[in-house]
Parts: structure tokens; sequence; C-alpha cells
């Protein structure tokens, strides 16, 4: 059973927010100081833990991937405009007049009234490269907000925002089904608007309908419509185009205010299908850039304080320094994409601490990269080049978060007694190990395009190895290889053939003929004896 926080009106901070329940019921607009602190989330690195076995550590470095945020300039703003755009879609909502009730009617037209749009549309976005951490920040800013609060006195139940994916397949009906069930889960209701909409005879006019009107009876303060680019995928059936104007319309019909969330590639949709380019941008549609590395304001670029602020989560006996070196390293692998950042960082502590050697070096960052994130490597040189022909092909950045984790967990030790003394030669001061060691293998007649590559498998498999050990390693790995079989001719056996009694085999001649020697032999039958 849902328990729903009651509605406590505040006093209202401006002229217009006066006598509006909805609006009186939300918490006081934040102040970017009250943003900041929202929205940080900062994890605890605790001595005690530091002290723990590696095997026990690389538990807690999982909060880096799980409670890490460090609020910017884009935050901020992408809190006052979700902070303008649910006060003013309720300023014509208001519960406590006769009209609204007027306003819940109008929404049984709202499909048939399809000609004009208006343009006065509630509509905003925030659009960025996946893994830039857009939905994150999002829903940092929601949990701002409680979701569901009940005004007893006027015997209703608010929703305040509402999160909905847009289906992969683009489909009318799957968008449908994936907002009752947000709903359902919100007001946790056991899937009834679900079961009740949902039915296999409902057509795509009957659920866009239904979605309205159980919209405006929650007064659902703001719909946030994620991966809106799925809907690029049912451009050429126009399906894209009735959603879009579907949702226009429902913000001009019942004034809800609608967010959406998603890659570049929904640029494409919002001009043809908006009409106009403001229709996605009243509220200043936001352009979730990555990192940039420049300082405009004389206390460091936003790269620089994020990962400064990344790089004190340590679980390291001895906490190793932010140099430039390190930051730049980092910035180039990341290209300033905050979730492949945060990414690394982890992989790359994870595997220090497996190894023994407590050290993020240059040469771990590579190979921790080229092994573990090889799928996006593609995308990050096309970042790399700037050429933005190269950069579109590539829109989708996401890692899966499991295959992250499973990843660090292949390099664990089996048990404490596998575990290096930190002793090993993994950096040498003067020359790093990988490089002896490729050097070493091309001497050794390796070619100089292979090396490389086996001398970085050698590192990997045996980390805690000298230059001597990892040589003698790549040479057994070569003297097990097995020989390439060669495949030997089948010996044909000359078979004997076994001859009979008057056998027409042994008939031939080449000198009167096969015909003449068969004749003589009486073999062949003298059809005249018969005439």
């Amino acid at each position: 059973m849902a328990v729903f926080e009651p509605a406590k009106y505040i006093e209202a901070e401006i002229k217009e927010y006066e006598g509006h329940p909805l609006i009186n019921a939300l918490p006081r607009i934040n102040s970017p100081k009250d943003t900041a602190e929202l929205i940080r989330r900062i994890p605890v690195v605790s001595p005690e833990e530091v002290a723990l076995p590696a095997y026990i550590r690389r538990h807690a470095m999982l909060r880096i991937m799980d409670g890490f945020l460090y609020p910017t300039r884009a935050h901020l703003q992408l809190e006052q405009t979700i902070s303008s755009m649910i006060r003013q879609g309720y300023l014509s909502r208001n519960i406590a007049n006769k009209s609204y009730q007027e306003t819940l009617n109008r929404t049984e037209k709202l499909i048939d009234d399809s000609r004009n749009a208006g343009n006065e549309a509630l509509v905003s976005s925030v659009i960025g490269c996946s893994g830039a951490g857009k939905s994150t920040a999002v829903e940092a800013v929601l949990s701002g907000y409680s979701q569901v609060i009940m005004h007893s006195s006027f015997q209703h139940i608010q929703i305040v925002w509402l999160k909905v994916e847009c289906p992969y397949d683009a489909s009318v009906k799957s968008l449908c089904i994936n907002f009752f069930r947000a709903l359902d889960e919100a007001l946790d209701n056991n899937g009834l608007y679900e079961k009740q909409y949902v039915k296999p005879r409902a057509n795509a006019e009957m659920l866009l309908g239904d979605f309205a009107r159980i919209a405006a009876l929650h007064s659902i303060g703001l719909l946030v419509i994620d991966e809106i680019q799925h809907l690029e995928r049912s451009r050429s059936s126009n399906v894209s185009d009735r959603i879009l104007r579907f949702f226009v319309q429902l913000t001009n019909t019942i004034k809800l205010p609608i967010l959406f969330v998603g890659t570049p590639k929904a640029y494409e949709l919002f001009s043809p299908s908006m009409r106009s380019a403001r229709r996605a941008s009243q509220f200043g549609s936001i352009n979730w850039n990555r990192f940039n590395t420049t300082d405009k304001s004389g206390k460091g670029s936003d790269w620089d304080r994020f990962f400064a602020q990344l790089w004190k989560l340590q679980w390291f006996k001895s906490p190793q320094p932010l140099t430039e070196e390190v930051k730049t390293l980092f910035w180039d692998y990341s290209q300033g994409i905050a979730h492949v950042a945060v990414t690394l960082f982890y992989l790359c502590q994870t595997r220090a601490v497996t190894v023994g050697r407590e050290v993020i070096s240059r040469d771990l960052v590579g190979i921790v990269f080229n092994e573990e994130l090889h799928m996006i490597k593609p995308m990050i040189r096309a970042l790399q080049s700037g050429l933005d022909s190269e950069i579109q092909e590539y829109d989708d950045l996401e890692i899966p978060r499991a295959s992250i984790v499973q990843s660090a967990s292949v390099h664990s030790p089996l048990n404490e007694n596998a575990m290096p003394d930190g002793n090993n030669e993994y950096d040498c001061p003067d020359q790093t190990k990988l490089s002896k060691l490729v050097n070493m293998l091309e001497q050794a007649g390796i070619g100089e395009d292979i090396a490389p590559s086996v001398a970085e498998q050698a590192l990997l498999e045996r980390p805690d190895a000298t230059l001597f050990q990892l040589l003698a390693h790549i040479n057994n790995l070569q003297e097990s290889e097995p020989a390439p079989s060669v495949k030997e001719k089948k010996k044909v056996v000359k078979l004997e053939p076994k001859y009979v009694e008057n056998d027409l085999r042994l008939m031939r001649s080449n000198q009167s003929g096969n015909y003449e020697t068969m004749k003589s032999e009486g073999v062949i039958l003298k059809l005249s004896d018969y005439l």
C-alpha cells in the first residue's frame, strides 16, 4: 500500500503563486547553493576501509560508479529550468478553482483538435551524447521533489513528476504502456492503469486519449520523456510526427510541461515535427556538452574541478597525488565524457589494488582502456578527430554497468595469498616495464608490429612477474602452441579384380576388336538363326 506525502503548504514566494495548492505544496525555490548541495554526491572513503584487504576494498570502490555526482553550471541551469516548468505549468491548473474541472473536460477533445498546435507549448529539451550524464542529472534534480503528494482537503492525488522512457520500437502503444507502467509504479497500485487501459482492442487514438485524461486527472507537474531519439526510427511511417504533435497538444490543452532528454539524433525530429525550433526550447534547450578544458573563470575549467574531486576517491593505502599529466591523460581517453572518465578511473583503481601495485600509471590506464573499454575506442577516436562527419557516426557511448563490474572481477585473485606484496617491478623508474619488455621482445626476434600486443597480454596475464619471468612466460606460450597439422594423403589401395568364368572383361582384344572376339566366343546372339 502506497503512503503518499501529505501536502504541506508554504507561503507563496511570488504573487502569481498565491492560492495555488499544487504550487504551494512544492518545496521552496532553490538557490544555486541549495541546488549544488542537493545534487552533490560524494562517496565517503574512510581510513578503516583503506586498511581492508584488496578484495574487500574493491567492493567499496563501486561507490565511484553508483554514488558520485559533481554539480556543474549545467546542473544549476537544469534545476532552474525544471523548477520553472513545473510551477508555470500549474498556474492554469488550480484545484481550488471551479475551472479546474473544465480543464479536465477539455482533454476529451485533445485528439480531435489537432490542426492547431498553438505557440505556447511548455516544452524544453536536454540534448547530449550518451554517457554525458543527462539522465542522471535529471533524476538528481527530480529527487528534490516528492513524487506523489496527497491533498486531503481536495481529495486529490498530485504527481509532481513522471519519467517515461521512449520505447525502442517508437510505437504509440509501447509509449502508452511505458506511461501507464510508470504511473502504476509511482502510485504503487499493482498495475491498475495498465490493466484497465492496455487491452488487445485498444487502438492508438484510444490509448493517447486515456494518456491525456489520466495525466490531467493526477495533475502531473512535469513529464520527462527519456531517450527521445528512439522516435527517429519511425520517421518514415510518420509515427514520430504523430507522437510529437500529441505532446504539443498535451501541453496546450492541459498545460503539462514536457522535458525531452536524448542524444543529438533528436535534433532531426524537432525541427520538422515541432513546426518551430522554439517549441523544443521555450524554457531554454540545454545542450549537455562534454566537459571542456577552457578556464573562463580563472578558477579552473569544469574538467579540472570535476576530475580533482573524482581523483580524491582513492582506496589506496597511500593516496596518489593528482598531476597535470594524469589529468590530461584521462581527458585524452575520456574526451570529457563524465561516464567514461568515472568508469575508467574505477577500473584502473580496481586493477591497481588487484595486482598489488597501488599506482595509476600511464601504462596501466592505457592497458585498462584497451582491454576493458575497447567497445568505445572508435567513438573516442572520432571525438579526438574533432570531425563532425565522424562524430555523427557514433551516437551512443553508453557502457553497460554489468559488464564493467564483471570485467573488473575477472582480474581478482583467488585468495589473499595470491596477492603480490607490492614490491614487483610494475613501473620502472627510468623506463616503464612495458617499454622494456617490448624492447627485449624485439631483440629476441619478435616483430615490432606485434611486440607491444604480446607484451601487453603478458603483463595482463602475469602482472606480478619480473621481466625475465615474463619472457619465460611468453616463450612457454610459444612452445606450447600446437604446430599446424599437415593432412596426410590417404593411401589408395589398388584392388585386384575377381574374374569369373567367361568374364566379359577378359574378352578384350586390341587386334580383332572386341565385337569379333565376343562373336567368336559365342557370346553374341545371331538373330538370323531365329528369322
